[in-house]
């Protein structure tokens, strides 16, 4: 049965109590106990809240739209219609007003940016979506892709935001707008911004440049601001940002000010490439936000990710800690909107939507359930202790996120977890397959019942990586693809049994069928599951804040068949080999083959490449066809009549006389004990992190240099040093090698040498050279050089347990830069687990010399 009825904000209940609000003003909804804690006023109840930042009516994000030419208000209705069925009940409202809807003077401008700001909130209200109100941001509403724009009208433009605390007529300026945009009233709900009652927190001012020097003039300027807010009537709970500077916390405590706002970035900003690895051990703890001077002080996380990941692991964890530390509201940062994830516009570090990055969006999903599940302020342990918490558990091994309880299933990847009462369960979603459901597509679904033997199926277009979405985005550049196709899924649940009737909700969609064995073909859409035996077989208007029948498909796309070679760098001779390959259309190729040949001359064997799972191809090489050394690859893709080969994307088979076989992709056959090159500075400078944020960016490319010796690359590595001659104590690059360890499989455990050839730049110069395995335990050697060029050769059996360095480095704090050996390793009989091995560091520290140069770093199998 479909429905057209929307939910309105007349039949809304927000939470326990909301219905004590009064349109023109009365009690809000939370306060603040004694202990420093939010509850819902009616019930006592704790309040505990996840969603997403939304950026569209201001700065990048509203440019991005237009970019695209989307209509901004259909956005806003697709995107928290998203929220809610994530199950998202929290919004932080982040609004450049300071910039674009105010005059240098802090007056209100009532303009298109004001209005989304007015249609977002009554949007979000109708979805159930509760809000923290950051009506000052600070910074530059021009970055990153409007820099030039000087026409801004604001006063965050005109006073910039190093005088925003310090400078009188500043401050004028922001009391006088505070007033203002409290007071407005919202003509889509007839409430002022004061009053409303969906609204439930004022976030002072985003980011502050902190004076913790200035205890005195910090705490003036802060109650200046409250005093601003109270004078317009507001009686909402009031924050202040701490994790700029934690120094600003004894302020912050003596202020009028009634909770912090923190945020957390483990795994640092703008590496602009996705990055590799296990991150999990960056989230064990957040010690600052357990500082004594924050104590009966509430807490919101205002801004959170995982930048440039796009995992299904990090969210839960993060979660976990929040919780851990008392964080009662956690809003990530920021929300992709659909008519634009596909490009990954606006934030480029930053990528989360509901369609476009399913593994991610399903771990904000379950993240969400850690905040309402998880007590408050219990620690878990450390890591890999600290996996399993509740009924949550994560693994960056399959990368996996799950909840597995009596009630809801869900999970970011393919898992073997067992429900532990199949029949008891009300909510399943995921991405991959379970033991309730298997399926073959790579978007979200989600299973809703409605009652016994009835339940409610969405299914999500496939979502499907073509380009890097970390690299710098354009409005011309696709980077992940939605396509509609028919896959078969499978649905094992108690109450509807091995036969059942699929009846499509979604108009356009085929006509009803029934289930073999509890096996079906689905597209993207809504559905009902019906069983024969079901009594009642009706269904209601919504289900939550959605209509029983919503459903946003994301905006066609015209990219052209694309192929993307999931090869590994090296494969060992003696063994047969499967190459791999993601094949990207609308609809699948009639046949793919895979030419190969060695180097670049000599004829091109030809292999059936045969389709193993979703997107992703597979071509079986026996390894009689691989002698050792270099080869290349090109992949041919047919469909009719039609042929094209890639990675040139030419209309031509390779075996064709006029073909040019410039481009193609390459890998290397190697003896089991050839040796394996670790570090390459010309083609690895461009993919290490740093010890400070931002480095690899400004300056990884520009540390790689001819060497005059042997006219090779070398690697750059110097202390950095200020004008006052002040240095790091320790200065590191990370790489991640894991790859390359995974290609040479089993046979990587026989090596047992480590070979360094370098040069220092000076006579005399210390380097560490530390190899971490996956779990963060780190094995280290101390090396001794001079200014001449030298390999040294440390056996494997000599490294020592030492620390590593957690990088890209997180934001802010610097408590996780070291990491030691994991819970239960560094013991006198551990050894390094070669198989394991995940980075590279190459480490510089206070006085200990200015630096080195590295040629290279080598794997070695010696005798």
């Amino acid at each position: 049965m479909r429905t057209a009825l929307y939910i309105t904000a007349a039949t809304l209940c927000f939470a326990p109590g909301a219905h004590a609000q009064r349109a023109g003003g009365g009690g809000e909804l939370v306060y603040l106990d004694r202990q420093g804690v939010i509850r819902w006023r009616a019930t006592q109840k704790e309040v505990s809240l996840f969603g997403a930042n939304y950026v569209l009516p201001t700065a990048s994000d509203y440019r991005a739209a237009g970019y695209v030419h989307a209509d901004r208000k259909r956005m806003i209705d697709e995107d928290m219609a998203q929220f809610a069925r994530m199950g998202w009940d929290g919004l932080r409202l982040t609004f450049w007003g300071d910039w674009e809807a105010s005059d240098s003077a802090g007056n209100l401008i009532a303009n298109d940016h004001l209005d989304l700001l007015d249609y977002l909130i009554a949007r979000a209200k109708e979805r159930g979506i509760f809000m923290l109100f950051s009506p000052i941001q600070l910074y530059s509403s021009n970055w990153p892709d409007a820099l030039a724009d000087t026409t801004a009208p604001g006063f965050g433009r005109h006073f910039g935001k190093g005088r925003m605390g310090t400078d009188p007529a500043a401050l004028a300026a922001q009391l006088n707008y505070l007033r203002q945009i409290l007071n407005h009233v919202n003509p889509y709900t007839h409430i002022a911004l004061q009053d409303e009652p969906a609204i439930l927190f004022i976030e002072l001012v985003n980011e502050p440049w902190h004076h913790p020097d200035d205890v005195e003039g910090s705490i003036h300027y802060i109650d200046a601001l409250t005093a601003a807010v109270r004078g317009t009537g507001c009686r909402k709970l009031i924050f202040y940002n701490v994790s700029q500077d934690f120094r600003i916390a004894e302020a912050i405590r003596r202020s009028k000010a009634q909770g912090v706002t923190f945020g957390w970035y483990p795994t640092g900003l703008n590496a602009g490439h996705e990055l590799e690895g296990n991150y999990l051990r960056g989230t064990d703890v957040y010690p600052d936000m357990l500082r004594p001077e924050l104590a009966r002080l509430p807490r919101i996380v205002y801004e959170f990710d995982s930048p440039d990941l796009r995992t299904g692991s990090m969210y839960l964890a993060m979660a976990r800690t929040f919780r851990a530390v008392g964080t009662q509201f956690a809003a990530m940062f920021t929300y992709d909107m659909l008519a634009t994830a596909s490009r990954n516009l606006g934030w480029q570090t930053h990528y989360l939507n509901l369609v476009y990055t399913p593994c991610k969006a399903m771990s904000a999903i379950i993240a969400a359930e850690a905040m309402r599940r998880l007590p408050r302020l219990q620690a878990y342990g450390p890591y890999p202790q600290n996996t399993r918490f509740g009924d949550f558990h994560v693994s960056a091994d399959g990368d996996l996120g799950e909840l597995v309880a009596r009630d809801a299933l869900l999970y970011t990847s393919s898992t073997s977890a067992q429900p532990p009462d199949p029949a008891a369960l009300e909510r399943i979603a995921g991405h991959g397959s379970s033991s309730t459901v298997t399926y073959e597509g790579t978007g979200i679904y989600f299973l809703d019942k409605i009652r016994p033997g009835v339940w409610r199926l969405e299914v999500y277009p496939d979502a499907v990586p073509i380009r890097d979405p970390f690299e710098p985005p354009s409005p011309d550049k696709i980077v992940t693809r939605a396509i509609s196709r028919a896959w078969p899924m499978t649905v094992s649940l108690p109450d509807l049994g091995p036969s059942f009737a699929i009846l499509p909700v979604t108009p356009g969609h085929t006509a009803p069928s029934h289930a073999d064995a509890g096996r079906f073909v689905v597209v993207p859409g809504v559905y009902v599951l019906r069983s024969p035996n079901a009594r009642d077989t009706s269904v209601p208007n919504s289900i939550g804040h959605l209509r029983f029948d919503e459903f946003h498909t994301p905006p066609l796309d015209t990219v052209p068949l694309f192929v993307q070679s999931l090869a590994a760098p090296q494969y060992v001779a003696g063994q047969d080999v499967e190459v791999r390959a993601s094949i990207v259309d609308v609809l699948p190729p009639d046949s793919a083959r895979l030419f190969l040949r060695s180097a670049t001359t000599g004829p091109y064997q030809i292999f059936l490449m045969r389709r193993s799972r979703g997107y992703e191809y597979v071509a079986a090489i026996p390894h009689a066809a691989l002698r050792e050394g270099p080869h290349q690859f090109v992949i041919t893709v047919f469909r009719g009549d039609s042929m094209t080969t890639f990675p040139a994307g030419s209309h031509a088979k390779p075996t064709n006389w006029n073909y040019d076989p410039t481009a193609a992709w390459k890998f290397d056959v190697v003896n089991p004990r050839t040796p394996l090159r670790l570090f390459e500075p010309a083609v690895d400078a461009s993919r290490l992190a740093f010890t400070r944020i931002g480095d690899a960016g400004r300056r990884g490319l520009f540390r790689v240099a001819l060497s005059p010796t042997t006219g090779g690359p070398v690697f750059h590595l110097e202390l950095p040093r200020d004008t006052s001659g002040w240095s790091p104590a320790d200065y590191t690059a990370s790489l991640v090698i894991r790859s390359r360890i995974a290609a040479r499989q089993e046979t990587i455990v026989a090596a047992n040498e480590l070979r360094v050839r370098l040069r220092g730049l000076g006579t005399h110069q210390i380097l560490h050279v530390t190899l971490m395995e996956d779990d963060g335990t780190s094995w280290t050697a101390v090396l001794q050089v001079d200014s001449t060029w030298r390999e040294q050769v440390i056996p494997l059996a000599s490294l020592t347990i030492g620390r590593g360095v957690l990088l890209p480095q997180g934001f802010p704090g610097e408590w996780n830069y070291w990491v030691g050996p994991a819970e239960g390793r560094g013991s006198a009989g551990d050894r390094l687990r070669l198989a394991h091995l995940e980075r590279l560091q190459l480490s510089v520290r206070r006085n200990e010399g200015r630096g080195v140069e590295v040629e290279s770093v080598v794997l070695g199998f010696g005798p």
